[in-house]
């Protein structure tokens, strides 16, 4: 999208609040045409937002909320986990492992616990209850699916547990949560310029007639800005007026974002939880009010044929600190991702346990931090040894993109390890199969898993790797092969003779590529 134009020729918008505008409706043809292909082609980021480093801290945060409310709950519901706009379901995947390995074994595990996946399109509910690595949670009935509109629902219906969700259903507080969610939201423009609040309109232009049906119609289109004087009376929602009035009055010679839609659906989802819940969020944002100095106006960043802007997380926290809530941002300013946390509602300990999670896993073991860290570590993989290695992907989670990414230096350093470090990285593999997620991505974790323990010359466990690459991205010749001479130095003749030949139907020429 190109901003003011030397030229335009079609007119398609002109001076409309950005929130009203038909690039919202776009960017949802987007999410509805793609499905699970906007996350796993890499079109829309997700990386950062959906590992087990990140998936550990909210984890955490979530538990020290359950402890702030545990002697008041119901035990007669679930304690729900609601993830907005949740896409691959990743996160929640991470969510889960963590967050079980703990709560299992800690004094709250009589208390039941329901994470949902919701987002508004079927294509993301599809996946998820065909996706094989979800049916265990499912299964045991931690784990539902729900449509959620976040921008109009005020109620959500559970698949498996036929559950309705309403004001009067809910008895427990409610635990949200939404990463890269708050950016893909309707938002609206304010300019303030010597104490006179503008309402920053845009007007759309096409060079062409366009055809709404093109999914690269989005790229063609042309903003240029309007600004119009306005007062601080602007909305319906006299809580949004009052942080326009605040901006009015704290801010001069600046643009800034205001995130209607996302305060329409914390709005709804405070009547949803009766006013108790947790919203814990990671986006590309502004925080504290000196982030909001001297803006221009705003861009949007693409993704393909979707696009993001930041969140003002600022005008969040004053709607929660407004009406008597709680908001918690980091001390320091974050390089990618900005974490926040969002409280309702006057457990009996002031919120004394989650605040402490808060400060521990996402102001001191910042995922933002760690992310910053792995930019750095992944350019000197070939720098680090073998036991510096295992020590980076026990502290990662076992996170299988870092695995895969310092895969050819492992396969380097294997052949020479001693055994007491060949037990520990078979540990590792097991560690980063059970967390690993997969989603119809191009690299095939279990092939390198198993390659790398056979050059560790751990046949039989390479094998069932090699068995589970088949399983998750088909059959192929030099997959098989490796199963057959997995089974050669097993003494296994008979079954490496049927893979190979297997591998030789598929392919003739699979031996000279090896």
């Amino acid at each position: 999208m190109i901003h003011n134009p030397t030229h335009t020729n079609t007119l398609l918008e002109q001076n409309q609040p950005l929130s009203q505008s038909l690039l919202w409706k776009l960017q949802r043809n987007f999410f509805h045409q793609q499905g699970i292909q906007a996350w796993n082609t890499g079109t829309v980021p997700h990386y950062i937002t959906s590992n087990p480093f990140i998936a550990n801290a909210y984890a955490k945060v979530a538990f020290g909320f359950l402890r702030d409310w545990h002697n008041t709950l119901n035990l007669n519901q679930p304690v729900y986990i609601l993830e907005l706009g949740a896409g691959s379901g990743r996160l929640a995947y991470h969510f889960l492992k963590k967050f079980l390995s703990f709560f299992t074994h800690s004094t709250l595990n009589h208390i039941p616990v329901t994470y949902i996946l919701s987002d508004f399109t079927e294509q993301n509910l599809n996946y998820w209850h065909s996706h094989p690595f979800l049916q265990p949670f499912i299964q045991q009935g931690i784990l539902d699916i729900a449509r959620f509109d976040a921008q109009q629902d005020q109620s959500l219906q559970l698949y498996y547990s036929r559950e309705t969700l309403s004001p009067t259903t809910l008895k427990n507080p409610l635990i949200i949560l939404a990463n890269y969610f708050f950016d893909c939201l309707p938002q609206d423009i304010f300019t303030l310029s010597n104490n006179q609040l503008y309402a920053t309109l845009i007007n759309l232009t096409s060079y062409s007639k366009p055809n709404y049906n093109n999914p690269n119609l989005i790229k063609n289109l042309h903003v240029t800005y309007h600004d119009k004087p306005i007062t601080p009376n602007y909305y319906q929602d006299a809580n949004f007026n009052q942080i326009l009035q605040y901006y009015q009055q704290h801010l001069t010679n600046t643009t800034v974002l205001f995130p209607k839609i996302a305060l329409h659906c914390i709005r709804n989802l405070r009547n949803l939880s009766r006013g108790k819940m947790l919203f814990l969020s990671g986006d590309k944002g502004y925080s504290q009010e000196s982030d909001l100095y001297n803006r221009s106006k705003p861009n949007m960043t693409f993704h393909g044929n979707c696009f993001s802007m930041m969140v003002n997380y600022h005008a969040i926290g004053q709607y929660f600190l407004n009406q008597g809530g709680y908001a918690l941002h980091t001390t320091h300013h974050h390089s990618s991702l900005n974490i926040s946390a969002f409280l309702f509602g006057h457990p009996p300990t002031n919120y004394i346990e989650t605040r402490q999670a808060y400060q521990e896993y996402i102001e001191k073991l910042s995922p933002d931090d760690f992310f910053s860290l792995k930019k750095a570590i992944e350019k000197n993989y070939e720098n680090l040894t073998l036991q510096q290695l295992i020590a980076y992907m026990r502290l990662s989670g076992w996170d299988a993109n870092i695995f895969l990414g310092c895969y050819s230096v492992l396969m380097s350093r294997v052949a020479s390890a001693s055994e007491v470090l060949k037990q520990e990285l078979y540990s590792v593999i097991k560690n980063v199969w059970d967390t690993y997620y997969p989603i119809g991505e191009k690299q095939n974790l279990p092939y390198h898993l198993g390659m790398l323990l056979m050059k560790m010359k751990y046949y039989a466990e390479a094998a069932n790797y090699l068995q589970q690459s088949i399983q998750i991205h088909g059959l192929d010749a030099n997959t098989i092969y490796q199963i057959g001479i997995c089974y050669q130095h097993l003494q296994n003749q008979d079954a490496a003779d049927y893979c190979m030949a297997k591998a030789f139907v598929l392919d003739p020429t699979v031996r000279k590529k090896l």
